[in-house]
């Protein structure tokens, strides 16, 4: 269990993480830059970006379920918290699908066709994504840390 626990932990804490980077640091940053060089900055940004969110999107569940089963003893045992941060994760998991399907592989595909304003757009739809994520994130952290107090 504590091998699970610590995987879990890296996985929330790279994908909150790059959030929290993205929305409040690299996005007020780029926001300088033209057109162009702000949609490819973004671009090489996300490649590096999402494939960590992919092992996260896997990690978690799986990480989470091994706790519930191996150290809990299924969900018949476990307190309201770790009842909330699973539907959380599952409702960040489906937004993160979202933004892949919806945004990245678009912007990318705009990309590729030089639609620089148009993959601009989908930049746009996942930074709105990533916001709600940011906030369930920060939740779901919250909840971890404080949820077995209640």
């Amino acid at each position: 269990m504590p091998i699970a626990f610590a995987l879990h932990l890296l996985a929330a804490m790279a994908w909150v993480g790059g959030m929290t980077f993205a929305l409040l640091i690299l996005r007020p940053a780029a926001g300088t830059l033209d057109m162009p060089m702000r949609v490819a900055l973004w671009s090489r940004v996300l490649n590096r970006f999402i494939p960590l969110v992919w092992v996260a999107v896997i990690t978690l569940p799986a990480t989470g379920y091994w706790m519930i089963f191996q150290g809990f003893g299924g969900f018949v045992a476990l307190g309201l918290h770790i009842h909330v941060m699973q539907a959380a994760g599952w409702v960040m998991i489906g937004l993160f699908l979202l933004a892949y399907f919806r945004g990245f592989l678009p912007m990318h595909r705009m990309l590729r066709e030089l639609l620089i304003p148009e993959a601009g757009l989908y930049i746009e739809r996942l930074r709105r994504i990533m916001q709600v994520n940011l906030v369930l994130g920060i939740l779901v952290l919250s909840v971890a840390g404080a949820g077995r107090y209640w």
